[in-house]
């Protein structure tokens, strides 16, 4: 069970008399508490999605994770009173970020479809072709969470309506501050929410195999990490793993390492308890 009940703070009121600047500093820091508590694993991330999709009257926000030249979608919330899905991206702009950027892009940075349309170049990539079309949207924006050399975590803000932005509260500083959080969230917290988002697409068959050491292979281990993976889970150390599969043992550390990547864990107890229990930081 969750441990939290996330908030809706949209209309919080802090004291009697406050301004329009006291509160929304307000909301801020309750979003920011939200947000702690999600990475944490103790509330549902999708339920402070919705919380800041209100808050930022965006049409929709979708957070997802591009890694490989593929989008992995953690959570996406509309607003609120639509009847249309939540909409899941499909990346174009974050890979027209990849492919245009040499240098890593600072977490927190905030980068506008409005602003990215003024690049040489910008007008024939597969971005343009996705978002000209769209008449009705007004802007997108994109939030960088974290950049690393395989994968960008990106937060994904759609508007069809001009944003409402405080000069008192620069969007910057909570972008910011929700990337620093970022960084220290719960090991395993994506595979989980990515086995969650299978489980829930598939029939109660399927959602039973959603492992990552299942055929769906959420997790996109090889067939050599999966191997040795499975030993490891028994408890076996580096040198057992060695010997039953013949290979050296800073080849066995070699696969260790990017199964702890790819997985997202932070050693063999994280990796064991996300094996035996996929969902065990989200409920």
């Amino acid at each position: 069970m969750h441990r939290y009940n996330v908030k809706d703070r949209t209309d919080l009121v802090p004291f009697h008399g406050a301004t329009d600047a006291q509160i929304r500093i307000a909301c801020s820091f309750g979003l920011l508490n939200d947000w702690h508590a999600a990475i944490s694993g103790n509330a549902p991330l999708v339920d402070v999605i919705g919380v800041l999709t209100r808050m930022l009257s965006a049409r929709n926000i979708s957070f997802y994770r591009y890694k490989d030249d593929r989008v992995v979608h953690i959570a996406a919330s509309a607003r609120q009173g639509e009847s249309f899905d939540p909409e899941k991206s499909r990346g174009t702009l974050t890979r027209y970020l990849r492919a245009t950027r040499t240098e890593a892009i600072v977490p927190g940075t905030i980068l506008t479809l409005s602003e990215l349309r003024q690049e040489a170049g910008f007008a024939q990539s597969d971005a343009a072709a996705e978002w000209d079309v769209r008449k009705n949207i007004v802007d997108v924006a994109l939030v960088v969470l974290a950049d690393r050399p395989d994968q960008l975590d990106v937060l994904e803000i759609i508007y069809d309506a001009a944003p409402d932005i405080s000069p008192e509260v620069p969007p910057m500083l909570v972008t910011m501050a929700l990337a620093e959080a970022w960084t220290l969230r719960a090991p395993g917290l994506i595979t989980r929410l990515t086995l969650s988002n299978v489980r829930s697409r598939a029939g109660a068959t399927q959602a039973a195999a959603s492992s990552i050491l299942s055929s769906n292979n959420p997790c996109g281990l090889s067939r050599a990490e999966q191997r040795v993976c499975q030993l490891l889970v028994t408890g076996k150390k580096a040198k057992d793993i060695g010997e039953t599969l013949r290979l050296s043992v800073p080849t066995v550390r070699t696969h260790l390492r990017n199964i702890y990547s790819k997985t997202q864990t932070g050693g063999q107890v994280d990796l064991i308890a996300l094996v035996n229990d996929p969902q065990g930081l989200l409920e």
